[in-house]
């Protein structure tokens, strides 16, 4: 089974998942997107967000959207592991 993996800059698929890879390879890229996103997300909010505010408003949306890239990827891998049978 190949699963297409889209960029979320793109509308079409740009990678594909290897047709043997693992149920444990996909959780431990999901766990890896997860522990990214977390990371970014943390700078945004609290009192780490001062130095997030005082980005440029171009890069205050790149780093946005590098977020939502990551958040879109978690649930291409989360449909991945669905089609193999993992809820």
């Amino acid at each position: 089974m190949t699963t297409q993996m889209h960029f979320p800059a793109s509308s079409s698929p740009l990678y594909r998942l290897a047709d043997d890879v693992s149920v444990l390879t996909l959780i431990d890229q999901m766990s890896a997107r997860q522990a990214q996103l977390q990371a970014l997300l943390a700078m945004t909010c609290g009192a780490q967000a001062d130095a997030f505010r005082r980005l440029s408003p171009s890069y205050q949306d790149n780093y946005l959207w590098a977020c939502s890239m990551l958040a879109e990827e978690l649930r291409e891998l989360g449909e991945a592991l669905q089609a193999r049978g993992v809820a």
